[in-house]
């Protein structure tokens, strides 16, 4: 049991007992004087002290000190301990994840070291038995050192952590803030959950540190879906530039309907920007050919569009914008885009104007882009399907009976891996591609036209497929107000193929075969022009038919400008081809011929993909030093081009407000220390104890006990005293001598 005080401040009024004594040791001199005239010759003189002051009244003066004592203690509000105590062994330590962001805005002048210096701060905050994690940040959330094993904890850990530190840069991608808090909080509740379950408790207090510059073009929506869990606490650690002004430069796209050829090039201005004049200017990737700078003036917040002539441009790989301090982001690279030759072979006998037909629709769906041109050859009698010496056809789409010819090309052209839609729009063509289709038609009345009460649906559509892919989101993926008014009715072997699409009477309506030789079957059960279904006067059409030429050409379309961070994806190129990607800081790497995806995309600039045809020697050191040819060894053969940016959303510098982020239910603080909370458990339940004792009560009686004995006490002495004061001249203390 031991005694405690709940503050010592009140402690310092027991001093005041030093009054009753000082007051009872200074001797009073007298006051009064009177005056003799027989005394008048004689020179005054002070009395002459026989003994030093004493206490008389000592009991009087006890009882007045005590009474202050009790007073001062009472306001000290004492209280006794029992036997119990807290131990720190009792208290939950915390586990407490780093978040540090490494997107491109942190290239910013001082950011990363401010970053760096709040991280080692976030370090020597933490307590013996904290547990602390580091994890980066960018478009991805990546771990650098993961918790502790049990084996290292404390003083470990946060060398680990700061060891890692000095191997870390800002990389070039764009921020999302949501999905690394997500990642991060879902990541601590699971770990909260697998520790109730083993022992019904939790261990630690769960603490997020991000530290950020928190720009506004950082990604949010991630929060929007999110159930905050209510045991992780974010504390939030803003590093900040000296100056928030920057600006940057893109290239927009062109307008197709447009008919003025120029292009566009639009400077935003950050909006707590202090600069107004900037200066725009175009380059060769080399830099030796480069335009006068064009000046202008964007104010803070706002954007400017400026055409520059195509023909001046036409030698450009990259804009540069000048006039700001920051330039992370002050370079925008582009190439110049190439359509991709896409053949696609029809075969039938329906002509390209008969708009009843299937052809007539395939021609419209088949809509040229910026990176892809098609051409529909239909292939009439005598034709060939491949001509010796042109490569073969991305797609073929069969719509009518072969001939032995014809089906001996076809043959030929899936051995090649090539891609074959037969569209069964009767028995005879069921009947006739029926080892390529694995399809069985059944019955020839079920060709027969339906009426507007009586026609099919398609159901049980399999999104998952790549035919159908583009139809996953739920906003595109209702088919129910396509109609199909005839079909052939087949029995599918579905052990060898795969059915994605069935109507609502449970039939086969689309099927995927893989061929044996390496080609690719896909079939319908009907056909899309509008005699047969409405699919080809719907809005799914170009989307789906699209889709399969994606997969015919063995690659999605192909795009020269794309975001740090994300894909490169290229043609397949042939077997016997060696090809190699060559970044903008000129280091090379080996990409394989089946390969259509390239993921090594970290950094701005011109990517070059260079291929070369393989050689007859014999593999040797030569040749793998082929593989990696010398970046300045490039030639415009076998060369494909990608312009590689930042995220233009990563130039809006500007500061997420705090609240912005307490909208999504996102709890802010910080979790207390395990001795900061010791600390406050003593002291509750020391409040609780003196709530209880209320010891002070009884000080406070004694103290009113003791003066009103003092009071009695003194009025007895005073009385005492007068009763047995006798008035004397010499008690006076007056004396003099002759002068």
């Amino acid at each position: 049991m031991g005694l405690g005080l709940m503050t010592w401040l009140f402690g310092l009024g027991a001093m005041a007992i030093a009054f009753p004594i000082l007051f009872h040791l200074i001797r009073r001199t007298p006051k009064g004087q009177t005056e003799f005239s027989s005394l008048m010759f004689l020179k005054p003189s002070p009395p002459t002290l026989t003994r030093r002051s004493r206490l008389e009244n000592w009991l009087l003066l006890l009882m007045r000190s005590l009474a202050i004592a009790l007073v001062a203690i009472a306001f000290m509000r004492p209280f006794f301990r029992g036997s119990d105590s807290l131990s720190e062994f009792e208290i939950a330590n915390r586990r407490v994840v780093v978040l540090l962001d490494t997107s491109a805005s942190m290239q910013r002048a001082g950011l990363w070291d401010q970053a760096k210096s709040n991280v080692v701060s976030v370090l020597s905050e933490l307590e013996d038995g904290d547990d602390v994690s580091l994890l980066t940040f960018d478009s991805k959330v990546s771990q650098v050192v993961p918790f502790s094993d049990g084996s290292q904890v404390g003083a470990n850990q946060a060398s680990a952590i700061s060891g890692a530190l000095q191997t870390l840069e800002p990389s070039w991608e764009r921020s999302d803030l949501g999905k690394a808090l997500v990642s991060v909080a879902d990541r601590l509740d699971v770990w909260r959950d697998s520790q109730r379950a083993k022992d019904g408790t939790t261990t630690a207090k769960l603490q997020i540190v991000v530290v950020s510059d928190l720009q506004k073009g950082s990604k949010t929506g991630a929060l929007q879906a999110f159930q905050w869990p209510a045991d992780v606490y974010v504390k939030f650690l803003t590093v900040q530039p000296k100056d928030y002004s920057n600006a940057t430069v893109q290239l927009l796209d062109r307008v197709p309907e447009e008919e003025d050829p120029s292009l566009r090039i639009r400077v935003l201005n950050s909006e707590d920007s202090s600069y107004e004049q900037f200066s725009v200017s175009w380059t060769e990737e080399t830099a030796a050919t480069q335009t006068a700078p064009v000046s202008f003036y964007v104010s803070p917040g706002t954007s400017r569009v400026l055409k520059v002539d195509p023909n001046q441009a036409s030698f450009a790989r990259k804009f540069v914008v000048t006039g700001d301090n920051e330039i992370f982001d002050n370079t925008y690279y582009v190439v110049p885009t190439e359509q991709q030759a896409l053949d696609i072979v029809y075969i039938g006998e329906d002509g390209p104007n008969d708009a009843e037909q299937l052809q007539f629709y395939l021609k419209r769906g088949l809509i040229d882009t910026p990176s892809r041109k098609f051409r529909l050859r239909q292939l009439g009698v005598g034709d060939l399907l491949r001509a010796p010496g042109v490569p073969p056809p991305t797609l073929v789409v069969v719509g009518a009976v072969l001939d032995q010819a014809k089906q001996e090309e076809v043959d030929q052209y899936l051995e090649g891996g090539g891609t074959v839609l037969f569209v069964l729009s009767n028995k005879k063509v069921a009947d006739s591609v029926e080892r390529w289709t694995l399809a069985h038609a059944v019955a020839e009345q079920a060709e027969k036209k339906r009426d507007r009460t009586n026609y099919l649906m398609l159901a049980e559509i399999d999104f998952s497929s790549q035919l159908f892919k583009p139809f996953a989101n739920p906003r595109f993926n209702d088919f129910t107000r396509i109609r199909f008014w005839r079909n052939s009715r087949v029995l599918v072997d579905e052990d060898k193929a795969h059915v994605l699409a069935r109507f609502d009477n449970d039939d086969p309506a689309v099927w995927r075969v893989g061929s044996q030789t390496g080609g690719t079957v896909f079939a319908m059960a009907s056909g899309w022009n509008p005699s047969d279904s409405q699919l080809a006067l719907s809005t799914k059409f170009v989307p789906w038919i699209n889709s399969l030429v994606e997969i015919a050409a063995n690659a999605p379309e192909l795009n020269k400008s794309i975001l740090v961070g994300m894909p490169i994806q290229f043609p397949a190129a042939p077997t016997n081809a060696k090809r190699s990607m060559i970044k903008p800081d000129g280091t090379v790497e080996v990409v394989e011929a089946d390969q259509i995806r390239f993921d090594g995309v970290d950094q701005p600039g011109i990517y070059r993909l260079l291929t070369k045809p393989s050689t007859s020697r014999v593999r040797g050191d030569d040749e793998k030093s082929s593989l990696t040819p010398d970046a300045n060894d490039v030639t415009r053969n076998g060369e494909l081009q990608f312009a590689v940016n930042v995220d233009r959303a990563e130039s809006a510098t500007a500061t997420i407000p705090i609240e912005q982020l307490e909208m999504f239910e996102v709890k802010v603080g910080d979790q207390e220390t395990a001795s900061n909370e010791l600390a406050m458990m003593k002291e509750m339940r020391d409040r609780d104890i003196e709530n209880r004792q209320k010891f002070w009560k009884w000080l406070i009686f004694g103290a009113i006990v003791l003066l009103i004995g003092e009071t009695w006490l003194a009025g007895r002495t005073e009385s005492r005293m007068l009763t047995e004061r006798t008035p004397t001249f010499q008690s006076s203390g007056i004396s003099g001598e002759l002068s």
